[in-house]
């Protein structure tokens, strides 16, 4: 039976942020899920805690029938993923990836700001976080590239989110968990970039070495490995899998 893999997105994203990785993973031999969770496209929560974000994943695992996927979080999806390896162990494989991790909460300045994101203009919002998440490239057209992905991934329009209501909580969330306040039993991957801004490496390591996890550092990467280098990406997760 080829793997079943989940990847979840982070704050205010929709699935197309990790499309690039998730085609590196052939139909053939991948079964690959592209989840939006909440408040992506149509979905919303009574709360955004994260008992009911790990809720709604192990709910998506139920209503199709999956058999022990493996979860695949960047950002923000990495919290929700960690919710649910605490919550519905049962229910995924014994093997966990998380893409730039929030390992540990947000320095204050951007988790006080955070919130206010859901009352600004969506582009000015993207463009902004981009300007902070991303490490420029001498590649000047890759650039350009990774700033169009990142637009395109972000709300950009009502029909991309419930309420800005719902994007508030949703950034609260973001801000009040991280991986570290979660237990569970799983071998875990914690795949960064080298140059994370919102979450430093040494950080990182100190949360990875508390699950006795796998340790990978994307060399001149930001936070948004999703686009700065799908391809190094995909291939650790590949090596992570076979291991």
């Amino acid at each position: 039976m080829k793997p079943t893999l989940i990847f979840i997105h982070g704050f205010r994203g929709n699935a197309l942020g990790l499309k690039e990785i998730a085609k590196k993973f052939p139909k053939k031999s991948f079964d690959v899920h592209l989840l939006e969770v909440p408040p992506a496209g149509n979905n919303t929560l009574k709360e955004y805690t994260a008992r009911l974000y790990a809720r709604f994943v192990a709910e998506y695992i139920k209503e199709n029938k999956l058999e022990k996927p493996i979860l695949i979080g960047h950002s923000m999806g990495s919290i929700v993923a960690a919710a649910v390896a605490e919550r519905y162990p049962d229910l995924i494989a014994d093997k966990i990836v998380f893409l730039s991790p929030i390992s540990v909460k947000p320095n204050k300045f951007f988790s006080a700001l955070t919130p206010f994101s859901a009352i600004m203009p969506n582009k000015f919002v993207g463009f902004i976080t981009t300007k902070y998440l991303y490490v420029p490239k001498s590649d000047k057209e890759l650039s350009k590239e990774v700033f169009k992905k990142t637009l395109d991934a972000t709300f950009t329009s009502g029909k991309d989110y419930t309420t800005r209501l719902d994007v508030y909580r949703s950034a609260k969330f973001s801000t009040q968990y991280s991986i570290s306040d979660f237990t569970f039993n799983k071998k875990a991957l914690f795949l960064s970039g080298e140059k994370d801004h919102l979450i430093p490496s040494e950080k990182t390591k100190k949360t990875a070495k508390q699950f006795n996890a796998q340790e990978i550092y994307v060399k001149g990467a930001g936070h948004l490995l999703n686009f700065e280098d799908p391809s190094a990406v995909a291939k650790e997760i590949k090596k992570f899998l076979k291991s």
